[in-house]
């Protein structure tokens, strides 16, 4: 619990691959531990279905760039930034939340 003025808070607080993942009153908010733009990571536990984009073709921020299975759920990650894409992964890898999947050949290196 966390007292603000006269307001209590109640406050949890989990460490996954990508963060700490915190709780409060209801909301979640993600503390990323590291965030490198040029590094497309998975946020699920499953399987690389395919790559939307060749290797080596650029990816517009906010574009999909791989679908995932995910308890039988079928969903699409984007790209933070514009890049060149490298895929690190073949399709149908086994991937674990924080695995790379792929990385970006940033359009403006100064987003690094």
């Amino acid at each position: 619990l966390a007292t603000v003025g006269a307001t209590v808070y109640s406050i949890s607080g989990f460490e996954e691959p990508l963060g700490l993942r915190m709780a409060i009153d209801g909301a979640t908010v993600m503390l990323p531990t590291v965030f490198d733009p040029s590094e497309l990571r998975s946020d699920v536990t499953g399987k690389v279905v395919r790559f939307l984009q060749d290797d080596g073709a650029e990816v517009n921020k906010g574009e999909p760039y791989v679908e995932l299975e995910a308890m039988k759920m079928i969903m699409q990650l984007s790209a933070g930034e514009t890049g060149k894409v490298k895929h690190e992964l073949a399709a149908g890898s086994i991937i674990k939340t924080g695995d790379l999947l792929a990385s970006l050949e940033l359009k403006d290196p100064s987003k690094t």
